[in-house]
Parts: C-alpha cells; structure tokens; sequence
C-alpha cells in the first residue's frame, strides 16, 4: 500500500481555505469563539497539525521490520534443527550442557524473533492507522465545504469586501452577518473543529499504542558460552611456600673484629683482667703512649715505708687465671723473705686500709710497683695530673681507683715507729702482704 498523506492533506486544502475565509469576514463584523477567531490563521492551524507526515518513509520501516523478522525466524528454524543435532550426537555431562546452552540460545533467538515481527506488524498499523486519520480529516473538511457549494461564489465575494475592502460593503456586511455567520456557528465551529481535534488524538493515540507494543515484548539476553564440559575436581591447595630469608640489618651496630691476640700468653700483663664480651666486640681503642720508664717516674711521696732493698723479690703468678696451685710455696718464700732477710731497715708499715682487700682486686694506688716484680716489661700506666706527683695506674684499674688520690691529704703521713713492726708477728705482716703477691 502506497500512502502519501502530503498528496492527501493537499487535496483538502482549498475546503479549508474556504472555511478560513468565512470565518476571517465573520471575526471582522464582531463574531468571537476561542477555538475559530483566536488569531486571523487559526482555521489552517487546525488542518495543519499533521503536516509533514511522510508516511512512505514509515512503510519502508515496515518493509524492513518485516526482512529482519523473517531472517530471525529462519535463523531460528536453523538453530532449533542444530539443537537437535546436538542432542543426538553429544551425549554424557558435557552433551547435556551444551544442548542446555543450545536450548536457551533458541529461547532468546526466538524472543528477537517475536520482537523483530511484533515490531514490523505495530508500525504496520501505524502507518494504516494514520493514513486512515488523514483521509478521515480531508473528507471531513471537504464535505463541510461541500454542503454550502450553491452559496460558495456569493460568500467567498462578499468575505473577500469585508475583510479586503470594497465598493458594496454594506451588502457585504449584510451577506456576512445574515449568511455566513450562521453556518460558521453551526458547522464550523462544531463538526469542523470536533473533526480536526479527532484527527489529532487519533495520531497521538496511534503513536501511544505502538510504542507501547514496541516496548512490550522483554530484552532477549545471549549468553556467553563459557565451559562447557563437566567442571574439573578442584586441585589440591598449593603448599604454602616458605618465604626466601632476607637478611634485615640490625639497629645495632656491626661489630668490629678484634685485635688479634698475642702469640705468647705471658706477654700480658699480670693484671689484666678478662675482657667481657661487650667489651671484645668494641672497637679496640688507640695505642697508648709509652710509659717512660720505672727510673725516669717521680717517686711518691714519702709514706714511711723503707726501702725495698733488704727484701727478696716476691715470685710472680705465672697467670691470673692459673689459679693458686703454687700459692702455698710463695706464702713460704715470702716468709722466708721477711724473717730471714739480712737487712736491718725498718720494715714498711701497713696502712689502715692495708687490711681491706679492693674490691677491683688491684694494690693501692698509692704504692709503687717494684720494677723487677713485672711479668716481662714495664706495665702501661695511666698518668692522672696530681699536685703532689703523677702516679702510675694498673691496665684495667677502674676510674674510682685512679681517682682515689685526689683525696690523699697533700703533706705525707708521719712515718711509724720502728718498734711497731716488732709488734706484729710474721704470719701478720705474710696476711698483709698477700693481697699484694701477684701484683
């Protein structure tokens, strides 16, 4: 069907040119309606609501709706006949989930395919249903027109005086007021206009009802083939592996290697005490300065001891950590010094605190060593500035002792009487001596 609604509209339009005109010279002799005199065009308003309705262009969509719909139905016929296919050839768990899958793939190829043909019969009756209100609204206008034919000629002039001027106005005026207004209260303004407003909800009810059909039918969904065998057992948890060791520097600092230990164990001195772990993993401290030799040293001041002359040398340990396994014959020897010795100076007085052993297990700092009772050399000192004298600190003394002397009185003590080495008995001068042997 070849419906073109502009040839259509067009073979309506000199009906409504008339209709315009009467109402045109009956709105200029004082005649008023909202729905014909609102504006001089209004009457070709009403007609021209539909203008621009190419309904060729609607049924070439039809035409195409309807292609799209037979080759979904035939892709459809297809699919259903390979589903069957399928069904026979492929059997066991995956054959059942392959024509599962197969099956709602028909299922959505034939939802598109109801869709596609639904569509192509809705604009089918879309275009009918507009040709149908077009053509409905040419005749209404045409046979409005047509029932006052006879008068047409006489009514036409005399609405062309009234509203463009002329010789017989008043007769025009006449005619207008008495004929034509008449017909335009009665026809126009109620079959005319009721036939125009119809013909404009009819199309808009026509597009209402096929948007609705084209919406109705549901979106068809394809899914995706993913896999479609039996699903595998599920593989056994990996073990979790161990994390390869890293190394994380400490916040303590690297310790330096030591300084390698002599060859010879006896050079060492006597003294030495052993070093804690804390301290071997110091870094060693710098060399100390030479200690001038035992001769070259200040002596002390004078304490009332004699000298050590007429006194055999006492034996030195042979190690500190050698233990007392000879300490019994040195006792002895250091008796046979004291008591036999040919010298008759006076013999050195303990002092008070000659009794108390130092807790640190180091001599009084007030004492000088004896150069020949060192191990293999002179022992390294610590010189400490004194008003008095310097004085020489064992290795290994601690910081106390050394600062001992400070609190010695500046002027020496006078120096005890002879007789009172008589008074003590060797085994007491031995008890006050021994914490000295080893020194």
């Amino acid at each position: 069907m070849s419906a073109d609604a502009a040839a259509r509209l067009a073979q309506g339009r000199p009906a409504v040119a008339n209709t315009q005109s009467y109402v045109s010279a009956c709105r200029a002799v004082g005649y008023q309606h909202p729905d014909l005199t609102a504006h001089g065009a209004q009457i070709l308003d009403w007609y021209g609501g539909q203008d621009g309705l190419d309904l060729q262009v609607l049924d070439a969509d039809c035409t195409l709706l309807g292609a799209a719909a037979d080759a979904a139905e035939e892709a459809l016929r297809i699919e259903l006949t390979g589903c069957g296919l399928v069904a026979s050839a492929w059997e066991g768990g995956s054959g059942s989930r392959a024509a599962d899958f197969a099956d709602r793939h028909c299922v959505a190829g034939e939802s598109v395919a109801s869709a596609l043909r639904a569509a192509a019969k809705a604009c089918d009756a879309l275009r009918d249903r507009l040709w149908q209100v077009v053509d409905a609204k040419v005749d209404a206008a045409v046979s409005i027109d047509d029932r006052r034919g006879g008068e047409r000629p006489a009514w036409l002039t005399a609405a062309g005086i009234v509203t463009g001027g002329g010789a017989d106005r008043a007769g025009a005026v006449e005619v207008v007021t008495g004929q034509i207004t008449p017909y335009v209260d009665t026809d126009i303004r109620t079959e005319w206009v009721a036939a125009m407003r119809s013909a404009a909800a009819s199309v808009a009810t026509a597009f209402d009802d096929t948007v609705r059909r084209l919406t109705a039918s549901p979106a068809a969904v394809f899914e995706v083939p993913g896999q479609l065998a039996a699903a595998p057992p599920a593989p056994p948890a990996p073990m979790a592996e161990t994390p390869a060791r890293m190394t994380v520097p400490s916040a303590v600092p690297a310790v330096a290697p030591s300084a390698p230990l002599p060859a010879d164990d006896s050079a060492l001195p006597p003294t030495l005490p052993e070093t804690p772990p804390q301290a071997a993993a110091a870094p060693p401290p710098p060399p100390a300065a030479p200690s001038p030799p035992p001769a070259a040293m200040a002596e002390p001041p004078a304490l009332g001891a004699v000298p050590s002359a007429g006194m055999p040398a006492m034996p030195t340990m042979p190690d500190v950590g050698g233990g007392l396994s000879g300490l019994a014959a040195q006792i002895a020897d250091a008796l046979d010094g004291l008591t036999g010795g040919g010298s008759d100076a006076p013999v050195d007085t303990p002092s008070p605190d000659a009794g108390t052993e130092d807790p640190a297990g180091s001599e009084d700092p007030t004492e000088t060593e004896d150069p020949a009772e060192t191990n293999d050399g002179p022992e390294p000192v610590t010189d400490e500035p004194d008003d008095a004298a310097p004085e020489a600190v064992p290795i290994g003394e601690p910081a106390a002792s050394a600062a001992e002397p400070s609190e010695l009185p500046a002027s020496p003590p006078p120096a005890e009487e002879p007789e009172e080495a008589g008074s003590q008995t060797p085994c007491e001068i031995a008890a006050d001596e021994l914490p000295q042997v080893g020194q």
